[in-house]
Protein backbone atom coordinates (compact mmCIF):
# COMPACT_ATOMS: atom_id res chain seq x y z
CA UNK A 1 0.00 0.00 0.00
CA UNK A 2 1.35 3.38 -1.02
CA UNK A 3 0.40 6.70 0.47
CA UNK A 4 -0.36 9.94 -1.27
CA UNK A 5 2.83 11.80 -0.37
CA UNK A 6 5.59 9.25 -0.74
CA UNK A 7 4.62 6.79 -3.44
CA UNK A 8 6.72 8.53 -6.08
CA UNK A 9 10.12 8.12 -4.40
CA UNK A 10 12.15 5.37 -6.13
CA UNK A 11 13.56 3.57 -3.11
CA UNK A 12 13.08 0.20 -1.47
CA UNK A 13 9.88 -1.12 0.08
CA UNK A 14 11.26 -0.27 3.49
CA UNK A 15 11.73 3.29 2.35
CA UNK A 16 8.14 3.36 1.15
CA UNK A 17 7.26 3.56 4.80
CA UNK A 18 9.55 6.45 5.62
CA UNK A 19 6.49 8.46 6.55
CA UNK A 20 7.16 7.69 10.21
CA UNK A 21 9.17 10.77 11.11
CA UNK A 22 7.54 13.12 13.54
CA UNK A 23 6.77 13.53 17.23
CA UNK A 24 5.48 15.92 19.88
CA UNK A 25 2.09 15.69 18.19
CA UNK A 26 -0.87 13.39 18.43
CA UNK A 27 -3.06 11.65 15.90
CA UNK A 28 -6.00 13.83 15.03
CA UNK A 29 -8.32 13.40 18.05
CA UNK A 30 -11.49 13.09 15.98
CA UNK A 31 -10.07 9.95 14.34
CA UNK A 32 -8.91 8.28 17.56
CA UNK A 33 -12.04 6.20 18.17
CA UNK A 34 -11.99 4.92 14.59
CA UNK A 35 -8.33 3.93 14.98
CA UNK A 36 -8.95 2.19 18.28
CA UNK A 37 -11.84 0.25 16.79
CA UNK A 38 -9.90 -0.72 13.66
CA UNK A 39 -6.90 -1.84 15.72
CA UNK A 40 -9.12 -4.40 17.43
CA UNK A 41 -10.97 -5.63 14.35
CA UNK A 42 -8.75 -5.17 11.29
CA UNK A 43 -7.72 -8.65 10.02
CA UNK A 44 -4.52 -7.39 8.38
CA UNK A 45 -3.28 -5.96 11.65
CA UNK A 46 -4.25 -9.10 13.54
CA UNK A 47 -2.28 -11.19 11.05
CA UNK A 48 0.70 -8.85 11.38
CA UNK A 49 0.60 -9.28 15.16
CA UNK A 50 0.73 -13.07 14.84
CA UNK A 51 3.50 -12.86 12.26
CA UNK A 52 5.60 -10.64 14.52
CA UNK A 53 5.15 -13.08 17.40
CA UNK A 54 6.23 -15.96 15.15
CA UNK A 55 9.31 -14.07 13.93
CA UNK A 56 10.32 -13.17 17.48
CA UNK A 57 10.01 -16.82 18.48
CA UNK A 58 11.92 -17.95 15.39
CA UNK A 59 14.78 -15.61 16.26
CA UNK A 60 15.52 -17.74 19.33
CA UNK A 61 14.85 -21.17 17.87
CA UNK A 62 18.51 -22.00 17.47
CA UNK A 63 20.28 -22.96 20.69
CA UNK A 64 23.47 -21.22 21.73
CA UNK A 65 25.21 -24.59 21.80
CA UNK A 66 25.12 -27.19 19.04
CA UNK A 67 23.39 -30.46 19.85
CA UNK A 68 25.50 -33.09 21.64
CA UNK A 69 26.50 -36.23 19.78
CA UNK A 70 26.02 -39.72 21.21
CA UNK A 71 27.42 -42.82 19.56
CA UNK A 72 27.72 -46.51 20.34
CA UNK A 73 29.42 -49.45 18.67
CA UNK A 74 29.27 -53.23 19.16
CA UNK A 75 32.01 -55.62 17.90
CA UNK A 76 32.49 -59.38 17.94
CA UNK A 77 35.88 -60.91 17.54
CA UNK A 78 37.10 -63.27 14.90
CA UNK A 79 38.23 -65.81 15.96
CA UNK A 80 35.51 -66.06 18.62
CA UNK A 81 38.08 -66.48 21.38
CA UNK A 82 38.79 -62.76 21.13
CA UNK A 83 35.42 -62.10 22.70
CA UNK A 84 33.09 -59.18 22.19
CA UNK A 85 33.51 -55.45 22.67
CA UNK A 86 31.21 -52.39 22.83
CA UNK A 87 32.02 -48.70 22.90
CA UNK A 88 30.06 -45.62 24.01
CA UNK A 89 31.00 -42.00 23.39
CA UNK A 90 29.31 -38.66 24.11
CA UNK A 91 30.69 -35.35 22.77
CA UNK A 92 29.66 -31.74 23.01
CA UNK A 93 31.01 -28.94 20.81
CA UNK A 94 31.63 -25.50 22.25
CA UNK A 95 32.07 -22.23 20.39
CA UNK A 96 34.51 -19.72 21.71
CA UNK A 97 32.90 -17.11 24.03
CA UNK A 98 33.27 -14.35 21.42
CA UNK A 99 31.29 -16.45 18.91
CA UNK A 100 28.54 -17.16 21.42
CA UNK A 101 28.25 -13.45 22.27
CA UNK A 102 27.93 -12.46 18.59
CA UNK A 103 25.28 -15.10 17.96
CA UNK A 104 23.26 -13.93 20.97
CA UNK A 105 23.42 -10.32 19.76
CA UNK A 106 22.27 -11.34 16.29
CA UNK A 107 19.25 -13.13 17.79
CA UNK A 108 18.34 -10.03 19.77
CA UNK A 109 18.64 -7.88 16.64
CA UNK A 110 16.38 -10.26 14.73
CA UNK A 111 13.79 -9.97 17.48
CA UNK A 112 14.03 -6.16 17.39
CA UNK A 113 13.66 -6.20 13.60
CA UNK A 114 10.46 -8.25 13.90
CA UNK A 115 8.99 -5.68 16.29
CA UNK A 116 10.05 -2.74 14.10
CA UNK A 117 8.55 -4.37 11.02
CA UNK A 118 5.29 -4.85 12.89
CA UNK A 119 5.28 -1.21 13.98
CA UNK A 120 5.78 -0.12 10.38
CA UNK A 121 2.89 -2.29 9.18
CA UNK A 122 0.67 -1.06 12.00
CA UNK A 123 1.42 2.62 11.47
CA UNK A 124 1.08 2.28 7.71
CA UNK A 125 -2.37 0.75 8.13
CA UNK A 126 -3.53 3.30 10.70
CA UNK A 127 -2.31 6.10 8.46
CA UNK A 128 -4.35 4.67 5.61
CA UNK A 129 -7.41 4.71 7.86
CA UNK A 130 -6.78 8.33 8.83
CA UNK A 131 -6.33 9.27 5.19
CA UNK A 132 -9.63 7.62 4.35
CA UNK A 133 -11.28 9.56 7.20
CA UNK A 134 -9.84 12.74 5.67
CA UNK A 135 -11.21 11.70 2.27
CA UNK A 136 -14.65 11.10 3.76
CA UNK A 137 -14.66 14.57 5.36
CA UNK A 138 -13.61 16.10 2.05
CA UNK A 139 -16.30 14.35 0.00
CA UNK A 140 -18.88 15.10 2.68
CA UNK A 141 -17.96 18.79 2.57
CA UNK A 142 -18.01 18.89 -1.23
CA UNK A 143 -21.41 17.18 -1.23
CA UNK A 144 -22.73 19.86 1.12
CA UNK A 145 -21.44 22.61 -1.17
CA UNK A 146 -23.16 21.03 -4.16
CA UNK A 147 -26.28 20.48 -2.08
CA UNK A 148 -26.50 24.23 -1.44
CA UNK A 149 -25.74 24.92 -5.09
CA UNK A 150 -28.50 22.53 -6.08
CA UNK A 151 -30.96 24.23 -3.71
CA UNK A 152 -29.99 27.64 -5.07
CA UNK A 153 -30.30 26.34 -8.64
CA UNK A 154 -33.73 24.93 -7.81
CA UNK A 155 -35.00 28.27 -6.56
CA UNK A 156 -33.50 29.96 -9.62
CA UNK A 157 -35.15 27.41 -11.93
CA UNK A 158 -38.50 27.97 -10.18
CA UNK A 159 -38.09 31.73 -10.59
CA UNK A 160 -37.42 31.45 -14.31
CA UNK A 161 -40.22 28.97 -14.80
CA UNK A 162 -42.63 31.54 -13.39
CA UNK A 163 -41.08 34.27 -15.52
CA UNK A 164 -41.28 32.07 -18.61
CA UNK A 165 -44.95 31.34 -17.93
CA UNK A 166 -45.64 35.07 -17.65
CA UNK A 167 -43.48 35.96 -20.63
CA UNK A 168 -40.85 37.82 -18.58
CA UNK A 169 -37.88 35.79 -19.89
CA UNK A 170 -36.80 34.09 -23.08
CA UNK A 171 -36.79 30.36 -23.71
CA UNK A 172 -32.99 30.51 -23.76
CA UNK A 173 -32.88 31.82 -20.20
CA UNK A 174 -35.48 29.31 -19.09
CA UNK A 175 -33.56 26.38 -20.61
CA UNK A 176 -30.30 27.69 -19.19
CA UNK A 177 -31.76 27.71 -15.67
CA UNK A 178 -33.14 24.18 -16.03
CA UNK A 179 -29.87 22.81 -17.42
CA UNK A 180 -27.92 24.44 -14.60
CA UNK A 181 -30.20 22.73 -12.06
CA UNK A 182 -29.66 19.35 -13.74
CA UNK A 183 -25.90 19.91 -13.71
CA UNK A 184 -25.89 20.71 -9.99
CA UNK A 185 -28.01 17.65 -9.24
CA UNK A 186 -25.49 15.52 -11.11
CA UNK A 187 -22.49 17.07 -9.31
CA UNK A 188 -24.14 16.52 -5.92
CA UNK A 189 -24.86 12.89 -6.82
CA UNK A 190 -21.22 12.27 -7.80
CA UNK A 191 -19.96 13.79 -4.53
CA UNK A 192 -22.38 11.63 -2.53
CA UNK A 193 -21.18 8.54 -4.39
CA UNK A 194 -17.56 9.34 -3.47
CA UNK A 195 -18.57 9.91 0.14
CA UNK A 196 -20.35 6.55 0.11
CA UNK A 197 -17.26 4.86 -1.36
CA UNK A 198 -15.11 6.30 1.44
CA UNK A 199 -17.66 5.00 3.96
CA UNK A 200 -17.46 1.47 2.55
CA UNK A 201 -13.67 1.58 2.42
CA UNK A 202 -13.53 2.66 6.07
CA UNK A 203 -15.94 -0.12 6.98
CA UNK A 204 -13.65 -2.60 5.21
CA UNK A 205 -10.57 -1.31 7.03
CA UNK A 206 -12.48 -1.61 10.31
CA UNK A 207 -13.00 -5.32 9.72
CA UNK A 208 -16.23 -5.17 7.74
CA UNK A 209 -18.17 -3.51 10.54
CA UNK A 210 -19.61 -0.08 11.19
CA UNK A 211 -17.06 2.31 12.67
CA UNK A 212 -17.47 5.01 15.32
CA UNK A 213 -18.61 8.40 14.08
CA UNK A 214 -16.18 11.32 13.90
CA UNK A 215 -16.36 15.04 13.25
CA UNK A 216 -17.14 16.03 9.63
CA UNK A 217 -14.74 18.98 9.91
CA UNK A 218 -10.96 19.19 9.80
CA UNK A 219 -9.44 20.32 13.04
CA UNK A 220 -6.93 23.20 13.00
CA UNK A 221 -3.39 22.00 12.35
CA UNK A 222 -0.10 23.36 13.63
CA UNK A 223 3.53 22.59 12.99
CA UNK A 224 6.90 23.88 14.17
CA UNK A 225 8.13 26.98 12.37
CA UNK A 226 11.71 25.77 11.82
CA UNK A 227 12.33 22.58 9.87
CA UNK A 228 15.91 22.02 11.06
CA UNK A 229 14.94 22.09 14.74
CA UNK A 230 11.93 19.89 14.06
CA UNK A 231 13.88 17.32 12.07
CA UNK A 232 16.94 17.15 14.32
CA UNK A 233 14.79 16.56 17.38
CA UNK A 234 12.87 13.74 15.73
CA UNK A 235 15.29 11.96 13.42
CA UNK A 236 16.40 9.33 15.93
CA UNK A 237 12.77 8.39 16.64
CA UNK A 238 12.07 7.48 13.04
CA UNK A 239 11.15 3.74 13.03
CA UNK A 240 12.26 3.37 9.43
CA UNK A 241 15.70 4.70 10.24
CA UNK A 242 15.70 2.57 13.37
CA UNK A 243 15.02 -0.48 11.23
CA UNK A 244 17.84 0.48 8.88
CA UNK A 245 20.11 1.04 11.88
CA UNK A 246 19.12 -2.43 13.03
CA UNK A 247 20.14 -3.86 9.66
CA UNK A 248 23.47 -2.04 9.78
CA UNK A 249 24.15 -3.30 13.29
CA UNK A 250 23.17 -6.83 12.26
CA UNK A 251 25.59 -6.64 9.31
CA UNK A 252 28.38 -5.43 11.60
CA UNK A 253 27.66 -8.21 14.08
CA UNK A 254 27.69 -10.75 11.25
CA UNK A 255 31.08 -9.45 10.15
CA UNK A 256 32.40 -9.73 13.72
CA UNK A 257 30.92 -13.23 13.94
CA UNK A 258 32.63 -14.29 10.71
CA UNK A 259 35.93 -13.10 12.10
CA UNK A 260 35.36 -14.88 15.39
CA UNK A 261 34.45 -18.12 13.61
CA UNK A 262 38.04 -18.40 12.43
CA UNK A 263 38.78 -19.54 15.97
CA UNK A 264 38.77 -23.32 16.56
CA UNK A 265 35.72 -25.10 17.94
CA UNK A 266 36.36 -27.28 20.98
CA UNK A 267 34.87 -30.76 21.39
CA UNK A 268 34.66 -32.20 24.90
CA UNK A 269 33.28 -35.64 25.55
CA UNK A 270 33.18 -38.94 27.44
CA UNK A 271 34.29 -42.26 25.95
CA UNK A 272 33.87 -45.82 27.23
CA UNK A 273 35.47 -48.97 25.77
CA UNK A 274 34.43 -52.34 27.16
CA UNK A 275 36.05 -55.70 26.43
CA UNK A 276 35.81 -59.09 28.06
CA UNK A 277 37.24 -58.48 31.48
CA UNK A 278 38.48 -55.01 30.59
CA UNK A 279 36.89 -51.55 30.74
CA UNK A 280 38.39 -48.27 29.64
CA UNK A 281 36.73 -44.95 30.41
CA UNK A 282 37.98 -41.41 29.87
CA UNK A 283 37.55 -37.89 28.62
CA UNK A 284 38.08 -36.86 25.01
CA UNK A 285 39.09 -33.41 23.80
CA UNK A 286 39.28 -32.21 20.22
CA UNK A 287 39.55 -29.09 18.10
CA UNK A 288 37.83 -28.26 14.82
CA UNK A 289 40.01 -25.83 12.85
CA UNK A 290 38.14 -23.86 10.11
CA UNK A 291 40.89 -23.82 7.51
CA UNK A 292 38.64 -23.67 4.40
CA UNK A 293 35.02 -23.02 5.37
CA UNK A 294 35.56 -19.36 6.37
CA UNK A 295 37.86 -18.28 3.56
CA UNK A 296 35.43 -15.76 1.97
CA UNK A 297 32.95 -15.32 4.80
CA UNK A 298 34.67 -12.33 6.41
CA UNK A 299 35.05 -10.43 3.14
CA UNK A 300 31.43 -11.12 2.20
CA UNK A 301 30.18 -9.96 5.59
CA UNK A 302 32.30 -6.80 5.41
CA UNK A 303 30.94 -5.89 1.98
CA UNK A 304 27.38 -6.42 3.19
CA UNK A 305 28.00 -4.21 6.21
CA UNK A 306 29.39 -1.46 4.00
CA UNK A 307 26.41 -1.76 1.65
CA UNK A 308 23.97 -1.52 4.56
CA UNK A 309 25.70 1.61 5.86
CA UNK A 310 25.60 3.23 2.43
CA UNK A 311 21.91 2.39 2.05
CA UNK A 312 21.17 3.92 5.43
CA UNK A 313 22.93 7.16 4.54
CA UNK A 314 21.25 7.30 1.13
CA UNK A 315 17.78 6.78 2.52
CA UNK A 316 18.37 9.20 5.39
CA UNK A 317 19.24 11.84 2.79
CA UNK A 318 16.13 11.05 0.73
CA UNK A 319 13.92 11.12 3.81
CA UNK A 320 15.30 14.48 4.84
CA UNK A 321 14.87 15.99 1.38
CA UNK A 322 11.31 14.78 0.94
CA UNK A 323 10.24 15.77 4.44
CA UNK A 324 11.74 19.22 3.95
CA UNK A 325 9.62 19.72 0.83
CA UNK A 326 6.53 18.36 2.58
CA UNK A 327 7.16 20.51 5.66
CA UNK A 328 7.36 23.73 3.66
CA UNK A 329 4.38 22.84 1.48
CA UNK A 330 2.42 22.23 4.68
CA UNK A 331 3.25 25.76 5.84
CA UNK A 332 2.26 27.22 2.46
CA UNK A 333 -1.09 25.41 2.42
CA UNK A 334 -1.87 26.58 5.96
CA UNK A 335 -1.40 30.16 4.80
CA UNK A 336 -3.45 29.58 1.64
CA UNK A 337 -6.38 28.07 3.50
CA UNK A 338 -6.51 30.91 6.00
CA UNK A 339 -6.31 33.51 3.22
CA UNK A 340 -9.15 31.91 1.26
CA UNK A 341 -11.37 31.58 4.31
CA UNK A 342 -10.74 35.18 5.31
CA UNK A 343 -11.48 36.46 1.81
CA UNK A 344 -14.71 34.46 1.62
CA UNK A 345 -15.87 35.72 5.02
CA UNK A 346 -15.20 39.35 4.17
CA UNK A 347 -16.41 39.46 0.58
CA UNK A 348 -19.23 36.93 0.25
CA UNK A 349 -22.04 38.59 -1.73
CA UNK A 350 -24.19 35.58 -2.56
CA UNK A 351 -27.19 36.91 -0.63
CA UNK A 352 -27.02 40.21 -2.53
CA UNK A 353 -26.72 38.36 -5.83
CA UNK A 354 -29.95 36.42 -5.18
CA UNK A 355 -31.74 39.64 -4.31
CA UNK A 356 -30.40 41.34 -7.42
CA UNK A 357 -31.49 38.43 -9.61
CA UNK A 358 -35.02 38.44 -8.22
CA UNK A 359 -35.20 42.19 -8.67
CA UNK A 360 -34.03 41.89 -12.28
CA UNK A 361 -30.96 44.04 -11.66
CA UNK A 362 -28.56 41.47 -13.14
CA UNK A 363 -28.89 38.93 -15.92
CA UNK A 364 -28.97 35.17 -15.44
CA UNK A 365 -25.48 34.77 -16.88
CA UNK A 366 -24.11 37.46 -14.55
CA UNK A 367 -25.72 35.72 -11.60
CA UNK A 368 -24.39 32.28 -12.55
CA UNK A 369 -20.92 33.63 -13.20
CA UNK A 370 -20.73 35.32 -9.81
CA UNK A 371 -22.30 32.49 -7.77
CA UNK A 372 -20.11 29.91 -9.48
CA UNK A 373 -17.10 31.99 -8.49
CA UNK A 374 -18.08 31.94 -4.80
CA UNK A 375 -18.93 28.25 -4.79
CA UNK A 376 -15.68 27.43 -6.56
CA UNK A 377 -13.82 29.32 -3.81
CA UNK A 378 -15.56 27.08 -1.27
CA UNK A 379 -14.57 23.98 -3.22
CA UNK A 380 -11.02 25.28 -3.44
CA UNK A 381 -10.96 25.72 0.33
CA UNK A 382 -12.12 22.13 0.78
CA UNK A 383 -9.57 20.84 -1.73
CA UNK A 384 -6.68 22.74 -0.14
CA UNK A 385 -7.79 21.79 3.37
CA UNK A 386 -7.95 18.15 2.27
CA UNK A 387 -4.39 18.22 0.94
CA UNK A 388 -3.23 20.03 4.08
CA UNK A 389 -4.85 17.37 6.26
CA UNK A 390 -3.16 14.57 4.32
CA UNK A 391 0.20 16.30 4.66
CA UNK A 392 -0.31 16.76 8.38
CA UNK A 393 -1.29 13.12 8.88
CA UNK A 394 1.75 12.07 6.87
CA UNK A 395 4.17 14.18 8.90
CA UNK A 396 2.78 13.15 12.28
CA UNK A 397 2.02 9.48 11.66
CA UNK A 398 4.73 8.45 14.15
CA UNK A 399 2.35 9.25 17.00
CA UNK A 400 -0.06 6.51 15.95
Amino acid sequence: MQHRYHNHIPITCVMSLFLLLAANAQAQPHYSQVLQYAEKHNPTLQAATKRAEAEKTAAHLGALLPDPEIGAAYYWGDPAELGKRWDLHVTQSFDMPSVMIRKARLRNLEEQAAELNYQLVRTNLLLEIQEMCADWIYYHGVAEVYSRRRESAYHMAQLYQKRFETGDCSVLEYNRAQMYLADMQNMESEALLKEDHATHHLRLLAGGNDFPAFSPEYEPVKIESNFEDWYQALEMRNPTLRLLDNQVEASNQQMQLSRAEWLPTMDLGYNSENRVGETFRGVTVGLSIPLWSQQRAVRTARLRAEASQMELESQRSQIRTHLSCTFHRHATLMHNVESLKKALRQHDSQTYLEQALEAGEISLEQYLQQTDYYYNIELQIWETSHELELLHLFLYAVEL
